[in-house]
């Protein structure tokens, strides 16, 4: 039993008094009723009760005192009973690790997804520095490269890489209308399993010894730019395969979800044909549900036009953060996708979140070498990553393809 208990205890036995003090007062000296002395009786039982769970904890936290008094006794004559000083070890942050990568100190290390309070605000507040987690840099770099994490598919970070067994629902229990005494059909829900497998994304950039160097001199700042650029590749690399990947021998691009519409040219898109491929999707799904385009795709669809009011389908997003709408839900552009063309999928809509999983598998493993650079003095960093993407719920998303 601990304070609080004990506390609470204290409060109910202070209300039990003051209910049966209140009971003698309206009493006032005559006989109780039988309804009075029922409650009289249970009121006295209630305080009894509660003196005894109230002594009861307090001898509980008696004995704890006293065997935590003795045991201090005893260690103070026995050193070896005294439990291990743990020596608290300073993590080596993220920037002084990619510092001692570049100038040769250690060949390698691995950035782990993690949250940190200091600020990058400004430079007095270490805006200088590579003072973020690298991994999260990187993670960065996937949402700018590609629209799938844009769109709100369900990230998952995994210490490991083994392929991971993924549930999914392919129909659903339905119900019937029954006449009386009638039998009930049965009916029961099938299931599916998607694979989410990790597949090795690299990149490789060169520093001059001089840049790592003279890190930190003037504006330019050798760390950030490096680690950067090896964001942005593996980024860039990653985010075709939650995009476009086959699903074969690589990530399953989001665009390979269920077709919802044959579009009637291979030139064009209508407006009719997005109304559509919105209703394609169920209305439950539509719900969050989101657009994605490449950039040419999305210039021909901000042409349209309602044919009843003239108005564009497409709406601009008018303050910061809020992206553009097309027919109520956002439109995202990924550089990935195809263009209007023959036989391509052009446009995907659906609810990413329900739809597609991301997956990132352990960290951002950061090695360098300077061996093969030998003769020009330059430091060779490799970035590597594992990741993977499957889609987990046919229901979710929809393409357009073109004819």
């Amino acid at each position: 039993m601990n304070p609080s208990d004990i506390q609470k205890s204290f409060e109910e036995r202070m209300n039990a008094v003051n209910e049966l003090q209140t009971l003698v007062d309206e009493v006032d000296g005559a006989e109780f009723s039988g309804e009075q002395e029922q409650t009289f009786e249970r009121l006295n039982d209630q305080i009894d009760g509660l003196d005894t769970k109230i002594r009861t904890g307090l001898e509980h936290l008696n004995r704890e005192k006293e065997s935590a008094e003795a045991l201090e006794d005893f260690r103070s004559y026995n050193n070896l009973t005294a439990p291990a000083v743990e020596v608290a070890v300073e993590k080596t942050d993220d920037t002084e690790m990619f510092r001692q990568l570049l100038r040769g100190e250690i060949r390698g290390f691995t950035s782990g997804f993690e949250a940190r309070d200091l600020s990058t605000s400004s430079a007095t507040a270490g805006g200088n520095l590579v003072t973020d987690v690298l991994y999260d840099r990187v993670v960065e770099k996937f949402t700018e490269e590609g629209v799938a994490l844009q769109a709100g598919a369900t990230l998952l970070q995994t210490e490991s890489g083994e392929d991971m067994l993924i549930p999914t629902v392919t129909s659903y229990t339905s119900g019937a209308l029954v006449a009386q005494g009638g039998s009930i059909g049965e009916s029961d829900p099938a299931f599916g399993q998607s694979t989410l497998t990790t597949y090795k994304y690299a990149a490789i950039t060169d520093v001059s010894s001089e840049l790592a160097e003279d890190n930190g001199v003037g504006n330019f700042n050798v760390l950030n730019f490096v680690a950067d650029q090896g964001g942005a590749a593996v980024g860039r690399a990653l985010s075709a395969g939650w995009s476009t990947g086959t699903g074969s021998s690589q990530p399953q691009g989001f665009v390979n979800c269920t077709k919802g519409v044959d579009a009637a040219s291979a030139t064009a898109i209508t407006a009719n044909e997005l109304v559509d491929l919105q209703h394609s999707i169920t209305a439950p799904y539509r719900q969050g549900a989101a657009w994605a385009m490449n950039d040419s795709t999305l210039k021909a669809v901000r042409k349209l036009t309602d044919s009843g009011t003239g108005a564009y389908v497409w709406q601009p997003g008018l303050r910061a953060s809020h992206p553009d709408e097309l027919l109520g839900n956002p439109v995202y552009t990924d550089t990935n996708m195809d263009s209007i063309a023959t036989a391509k999928k052009t446009v995907v809509y659906g609810n990413f979140e329900r739809g597609y999983f991301a997956r990132i598998a352990g960290g951002v493993r950061v090695e360098s070498t300077n061996a093969d650079k030998w003769t020009t003095d330059l430091i060779s960093v490799r970035f590597i990553v594992r990741g993977g993407g499957v889609i987990v719920d046919t229901n979710a998303m929809r393409h357009l393809l073109q004819a």
